[in-house]
């Protein structure tokens, strides 16, 4: 079919063409999303309702940490061969079957288990969804088509945290039970509305490649690594709001509510920006676009050097690292979907969104050197240095990438913008 080259409004891009499908998609991963509320307050339940120490709970933490780096990459394989129907539908019955285990366990080695358990699992339905999206939404739509996806989690995500913080004082216990049913609504929903049962591209090729020819082309692909460790070199740094800013926020003497305060800004900032910036978003390029998300995280992080034991302080560098949360996230997964060959979307998709897992093993290990070496200004310096690098790389890979060819033949100049 002939191309419509006529040219498209840069300020008005025309609305996104995607199947009823996607919207069932977005919908049960937003519900799953709103679940997340055990991980959070995984550490709190440990300590206050099992009566464990706080070394005892870093160790079960560090589990799940474990499986969250190798999970992604174990289900985006599974995607692949067995299909992302039937893996949404094993690794969300899994994790619900373990959130429905753990508040019966005691003992501290079976606790660690089922955290790593839990760890392998709780993110393993999102290589199987990103790589739906491209199979479902022409190529030409799927950068809003992610975009999108990662704004309706994010709500989902802002569920999860205001239910959490409602139960964790009251019925701790019921985390377990609201994450084990947001999970299930999601198996439901992909059951029912038969998500992903149509035939997958390239599903004769898929099944004729074997997994370790498929991982062998993979680690070949040396511009697809190079953007999987800028990410990583990005996720490190984003992740001290996590492990970094807790103590930061402690250490001048702010209550923990502040941090709730600063968490909310952060859910409200990402649901406001990303419609806002969507359009701008739609007339870049995609790597610039990262690049820019992190030189602004960079900065975010950078500004809380200035915060002066302030929340409002904390707050304004909040909004600052939220908009580079935005940018980076509204665009990484097209410049993925669009390195990954389509027999492989599962697993490019996987190893790229193991590095999740894996910045959340060396975040803690790099704040706590920064602290001990030069304390909260070396903690600081040090992740606005990721976020630059992180950009300096990403342009350095755009130009790589100007020369990509695509499909039909000619470059693909940068993995450019394209409006729907």
């Amino acid at each position: 079919m002939a191309r419509d080259n006529r040219p498209t409004s840069p300020s008005r891009p025309a609305p996104l063409q995607v199947p009823t499908a996607y919207w069932t998609l977005v919908a049960g991963f937003t519900i799953c999303r709103s679940g997340c509320v055990v991980v959070p307050f995984l550490s709190l339940y440990l300590v206050r309702q099992q009566h464990f120490s706080a070394a005892d709970a870093a160790q079960v933490s560090a589990a799940f940490g474990a499986g969250w780096a190798i999970g992604p990459a174990i289900a985006g394989w599974l995607a692949d061969r067995i299909g992302r129907r039937l893996t949404l539908l094993a690794t969300l019955s899994a994790v619900t079957a373990m959130y429905l285990t753990l508040p019966a366990l005691q003992t501290l080695l079976a606790l660690t288990a089922a955290a790593f358990a839990v760890g392998l699992l709780f993110d393993a339905p999102r290589p199987a969804v990103l790589a739906l999206v491209a199979d479902l939404v022409p190529e030409e739509g799927r950068g809003r088509a992610y975009a999108r996806l990662y704004w309706a989690s994010n709500i989902g995500a802002g569920v999860a945290g205001s239910v959490g913080t409602f139960l964790a004082d009251r019925h701790i216990t019921a985390l377990f039970y609201v994450a084990a049913a947001s999970n299930l609504a999601f198996a439901a929903t992909v059951l029912i509305c038969k998500i992903g049962a149509g035939p997958q591209p390239e599903t004769e090729h898929r099944h004729a490649l074997s997994s370790a020819a498929g991982y062998r082309s993979l680690l070949r692909d040396g511009r697809f690594l190079a953007l999987t460790a800028l990410t990583l070199l990005y996720l490190t740094s984003y992740q001290q709001v996590l492990f970094g800013l807790p103590v930061a926020m402690n250490h001048d003497g702010l209550k923990p509510s502040a941090y709730g305060i600063i968490s909310l800004i952060n859910a409200v900032g990402v649901v406001a920006f990303q419609p806002l910036l969507q359009p701008w978003i739609d007339r870049r390029t995609p790597l610039v676009v990262c690049a820019a998300g992190a030189i602004v995280l960079g900065m975010g992080m950078g500004g809380n050097l200035a915060a002066q034991q302030s929340v409002i302080g904390y707050g304004l560098a909040a909004a600052v690292w939220t908009l580079g949360e935005v940018l980076f996230f509204s665009c990484v997964m097209t410049v993925v979907e669009r390195l990954a060959p389509a027999d492989a979307r599962g697993r490019y998709t996987g190893i790229w969104a193991s590095t999740m897992g894996t910045s959340a093993l060396l975040a803690p290990l790099i704040s706590s050197a920064a602290l001990d070496a030069g304390g909260l200004e070396l903690m600081w310096v040090t992740s606005l240095a990721l976020g630059v690098l992180a950009a300096i790389g990403l342009l350095a890979l755009k130009r790589s990438l100007d020369t990509l060819p695509t499909a039909s033949g000619p470059p693909n100049l940068g993995l450019a913008h394209s409006q729907a």
